[in-house]
């Protein structure tokens, strides 16, 4: 289990900030307005409070940025061309009020999901504004690091990249809080979901396999590792026997592995998925190899097939503890979410959108 500690916010940035790397997005709505990192107290400047939680314009102009080639990709070319789109009823829909729509939900989640994070003290309070600042700093070590002979990771970030990039990596940790703290799951639970899904844990295809690697990472050692898998392969077609098979190969790995098609074992880059493609397709007692994968000869014997069986419940617990716990995580931020009182600020929402987009 992670153990999330509250940080001053600009610590807390750092920290995310090595969590993860992000693929920047580009806007994609750039038909004017250009908005300041220096984001005013004014209550002027505010569009809406979420639970007494300020959005300024500077925050409502980036998404409105983010957001407007969704409302754009739902209408024809010459709708959206067309003088006034964005007020135009079109359909029975106003275009302005769809993207209205469209930002206040990204809103809601990520104000829920900010809250739950001062209240779990996963991290400090903080506003747009912060997040500026912190952005600024990210990119300028982006930039010192940049200047070094080999630079890896991402660089710079702008402010709907960031943004995103924020609130991904908070998520995960209010979901680890909230699990750590408030979630319990039970076996019964476990059970329950168990019993009423079973489909999810019958599989088409099961392999029980004794599987033999040996190590070949030089030519000099892949002439004897051919020699060796050529004596072993001979050697597993006579006996399933790890330990006879240790006692005459004493510089092979064997492993006794139970694949079926909903756990292939594949590994999370798909190292081994050579080995579930040739499994899938074995016999009992067949033997099959050698062959070479991932920097060694590889040698396995199937010891068992099963066609359309059930992963028990024993094995399948963990999996479903932790499924659930994460539903329910989610659950409790969209609860969250959907509690948040709006109440509007000085600017509206309709003029900032039709400023944004103004050609």
């Amino acid at each position: 289990m992670v153990e999330i500690r509250k940080r001053p916010f600009r610590l807390a940035v750092r920290i995310l900030g090595i969590l993860t790397a992000i693929l920047m997005l580009a806007s994609g709505c750039g038909k004017g307005g250009n908005s300041s990192n220096q984001i005013s107290d004014s209550s002027e400047n505010i569009v809406m409070y979420l639970d007494g939680d300020a959005v300024s314009a500077e925050e409502y102009e980036m998404l409105v940025k983010e957001y407007c080639n969704q409302i754009y990709m739902q209408y024809t070319t010459d709708q959206v061309n067309r003088e006034g789109f964005w007020e135009e009823e079109i359909d029975g829909n106003v275009p302005y009020m769809q993207l209205e729509d469209i930002i206040l939900e990204e809103l809601r989640g990520n104000y829920a999901i900010k809250r739950l994070a001062v209240e779990l003290d996963v991290t400090d309070d903080y506003t747009y504004e912060d997040l500026l600042e912190s952005m600024e700093d990210e990119n300028d070590n982006g930039a010192d690091a940049s200047g070094e002979e080999v630079s890896y990771g991402l660089s710079s970030f702008d402010e709907a990249s960031y943004y995103k990039y924020w609130y991904s990596n908070l998520e995960t940790q209010v979901q680890s809080a909230l699990i750590k703290e408030k979630i319990k799951v039970s076996q019964d639970d476990c059970k329950a979901y168990y019993e009423e899904h079973q489909e999810e844990f019958t599989y088409e295809t099961g392999v029980s396999l004794l599987y033999a690697e040996i190590p070949c990472d030089s030519e000099t050692q892949n002439q004897d590792a051919q020699a060796t898998a050529m004596g072993l392969k001979r050697a597993m077609e006579s006996t399933d026997s790890v330990e006879e098979l240790e006692e005459a190969f004493d510089n092979v790995m064997f492993e006794n592995l139970e694949l079926n098609s909903l756990d292939t074992q594949t590994g999370t880059s798909g190292v081994y998925a050579q080995r579930w493609e040739i499994a899938s397709q074995m016999t009992e007692g067949e033997v099959y190899g050698p062959y070479e994968a991932n920097g060694a000869l590889c040698v396995m014997r199937c010891t068992g097939r099963t066609e359309n069986g059930t992963i028990d419940f024993e094995a399948s617990m963990a999996q479903i503890e932790r499924y659930l716990q994460v539903q329910n995580a989610q659950e409790m931020i969209v609860q969250e979410a959907d509690g948040l009182k709006v109440k509007s600020g000085d600017i509206t929402a309709k003029d900032i959108i039709l400023r944004t987009i103004s050609p």
